[in-house]
């Protein structure tokens, strides 16, 4: 979604500008009193100018839905799972050969 979208139905239009000002938290003598469905749009936990020239500024009013995000997982995370079961593929080989003398070979059947 876009900053500005208090509805969050994808969109930062005039319906959510509307809803913000019949929120009626705009520059209240209130500190803290607004959420993102409110106006608070940078966070500070007040609806000022400060959000509305925030939401502008990036460029999102009346843009449109934005398109999907698809998640792809961190390489890191892949290669953790290949080292796991590596690791466990060496441990098993490891405790096959120590059980089966004759699956060693030949220059570990010597210095057995």
């Amino acid at each position: 979604t876009y900053i500005g979208d208090s509805n969050l139905d994808g969109e930062f239009t005039t319906s959510d500008l509307v809803l913000v000002f019949v929120a009626g938290e705009y520059e209240d003598s209130i500190d803290g009193n607004s959420t993102w469905a409110s106006g608070d749009w940078n966070g500070d936990g007040d609806f000022t100018t400060s959000d509305l020239a925030f939401a502008f500024q990036l460029g999102g009013y009346e843009q449109g839905p934005r398109a999907a995000v698809t998640a792809i997982p961190e390489p890191s995370t892949f290669q953790f799972i290949i080292g796991v079961l590596l690791c466990m593929l060496w441990s098993r080989r490891l405790i096959d050969r120590q059980h089966l003398p004759f699956c060693q070979g030949p220059i570990e059947a010597l210095t057995s």
